[in-house]
């Protein structure tokens, strides 16, 4: 399944072409969205939210975790905020579990936890390890599933990821990512490429190919995209 993304941005600056750089979900089930305060990371995930919404189907659910509880207003049955977020976890882990032992339903589920590291360091040492190492069960067996996992990060680096799991993350950059996250998710000869970048652009790296710059679309209707995102965490 293709879903959208962000402009190459290239095409649009040189050509003022608007063409859609692609999230492959059956290749990349995974992702982590990693930007600094300021660089539009939340209303890109709010964007993709949209995207999912529109292109994975009819039947598709999220399970929506925002550890300082900004992302989504709302009492949906599956958003989870602030100390809550454990609760969307292990709700996901129990769809997932039923699906290996023998549920059939193969419609789009997707795990979203923004300010994961944040989440992650209100915790303590042991629970922090726990859900590390779960998170790094779910990255690596979701993929023949059709369930994925998106995590929101200021930065992100190897200690965050357990058993090696950040392998399985594609990484979308945005704004100006600290050094040490750039390096945590890319070769050194690809780190360079990494440029510090304004609101609402930054870099796709998929299968540790070289990086790709984007530019995030602005959203035409707000009250639509919010609907949208709604029908992901509301059963009708």
């Amino acid at each position: 399944m293709l879903i959208p993304l962000a402009y190459d941005s290239t095409l649009l600056e040189y050509s003022n072409i608007r063409r859609y750089i692609e999230w492959d979900t059956d290749l990349h089930p995974n992702l982590a969205i990693l930007g600094n305060s300021g660089s539009g990371k939340s209303y890109f995930i709010r964007l993709l939210m949209g995207y999912i919404s529109k292109y994975a189907g009819e039947n598709a659910k999220a399970y929506v975790c925002c550890y300082k509880n900004e992302l989504l207003r709302t009492d949906a049955p599956r958003f989870w905020g602030y100390k809550n977020v454990i609760q969307g976890l292990e709700q996901f882990r129990t769809e997932f579990e039923e699906r290996l032992t023998g549920n059939p339903c193969r419609d789009f589920r997707l795990l979203l936890i923004d300010e994961y590291i944040s989440w992650l360091a209100s915790l303590e040492s042991k629970e922090s390890e726990k859900i590390k190492r779960d998170i790094a069960t779910l990255l690596f067996m979701v993929r023949s599933l059709n369930m994925h996992v998106i995590l929101g990060c200021h930065r992100g680096m190897a200690a965050d990821f357990s058993h090696g799991s950040r392998d399985c993350l594609n990484v979308i950059f945005l704004g100006s990512p600290s050094k040490e996250s750039v390096r945590s998710f890319c070769s050194a000869e690809d780190s360079d490429m990494i440029e510090p970048k304004e609101r609402g652009k930054g870099y796709t790296i998929f299968d540790a190919q070289k990086p790709v710059a984007i530019t995030v679309p602005t959203a035409q209707n707000i009250d639509k995209l919010d609907k949208a995102i709604l029908k992901l965490v509301i059963d009708e």
